[in-house]
């Protein structure tokens, strides 16, 4: 199986900003660099710079894709995707954040597959061994050695992993009964939170909040900057910083937008499930995505701010002050209370 990752982004020309498009970008390799190193490539992508010029022989353009070579800040964790063509310095690049965290996800997930594998044809082959002892000339068919469920099982998950790698085959499912593989192309049951959105700008040297009509205008810029975050985690979005077992047997996938709903901009979390959840499930799932929100992935968004034109706004999908996360059902009920009390 291929262990390189497969990005859908349009490089940029000698850029200076970063924004999410269709293009496919292949890894070629994944190159840890020390944070000031990052940070002064980061800043100077049109600037010759030493790891590029070491690594610039792993990228090229061909009729599939661009290859590339991404380096990842050794602590801070962002990632920055370079196809130099030739060149010693970032002729085409984009800017990857939590780039770590995303390729340790996926290394994880392929880890635990081979180490099923293998733990599997060491099992077949230990028994065939122990079978064949008795007979001087023992020959053991090949079909023998990969031919039990517990193989098939692994090899089924990994054929999974390979079509996950193809956004178009992102939602494919496979299953195997009587040696025949199924696969399942329908959509994965889908749950959404609703959730009360902060939206502040700068005022001098305080924060102040956005009028709700004004946010409203903010929206597709915030989910575009919301795309260009989850480059790296186009199949999973939240799920790769997920390590509950318990979530990841069940749920697929989190991926927050915008979305104005009543006049006012909310965050809408949307969950793909491989498998329904109780309510203990559902209360687990509320807590990851509160804690990344508050603690982890939204402070990308609310700690640092977005750049929009002059303006610097922070998006606060965890800091409103009545945060909740809310089913569909549960938000409708909560704005019919609102009125019926206004009124």
């Amino acid at each position: 199986m291929s262990d390189k990752i497969k990005l859908n982004v349009t490089m940029k020309y000698k850029a200076d900003s970063y924004k999410q498009a269709n293009n496919l970008c292949i890894v070629e390799e994944i190159v840890p660099i020390p944070d000031a190193d990052f940070l002064e490539m980061a800043t100077f992508p049109c600037r010759d710079n030493p790891y590029i010029k070491l690594h610039k022989d792993s990228m090229f353009a061909d009729s599939e894709a661009m290859h590339c070579v991404l380096f990842i800040a050794e602590k801070q964790g962002d990632g920055f995707l370079v196809e130099s063509e030739g060149y010693d310095y970032a002729r085409y690049s984009q800017y990857i954040p939590h780039a770590g965290d995303i390729v340790a996800g996926q290394q994880r997930r392929l880890s635990e597959v081979s180490e099923k594998l293998y733990a599997a044809l060491e099992k077949n082959l230990d028994f065939l061994a122990a079978e064949s002892r008795a007979e001087p000339n023992y020959r053991i068919p090949i079909d023998a050695v990969f031919d039990t469920p517990e193989i098939d099982e692994c090899l089924l998950e990994l054929a999974g992993e390979i079509l996950k790698e193809q956004t178009e085959f992102a939602d494919i499912k496979l299953s195997c009964n009587d040696r025949i593989i199924t696969i399942d192309g329908d959509k994965y049951d889908t749950l959404r939170f609703i959730s009360p959105l902060r939206v502040d700008t700068d005022l001098l040297v305080t924060l102040a909040p956005v009028e709700p009509e004004k946010a409203l205008e903010y929206a597709t810029f915030i989910n575009n900057e919301i795309d260009a975050d989850m480059m790296l985690s186009i199949h999973y979005g939240l799920m790769e910083h997920c390590s509950d077992k318990t979530l990841t047997d069940k749920v697929y996938s989190v991926f927050p937008k915008v979305e104005e709903m009543g006049n006012e901009l909310v965050g809408v979390t949307t969950v793909k499930l491989i498998k329904p959840l109780d309510e203990r499930d559902v209360e687990t799932l509320k807590d990851f995505i509160t804690e990344q929100y508050s603690q982890e992935w939204g402070k990308r968004f609310y700690d640092k701010g977005l750049y929009y034109g002059e303006d610097r706004i922070y998006v606060g999908f965890g800091n409103a002050d009545d945060f909740q996360l809310m089913t569909e059902e549960e938000w409708d009920q909560s704005q019919d209370e609102g009125l019926a009390l206004q009124q």
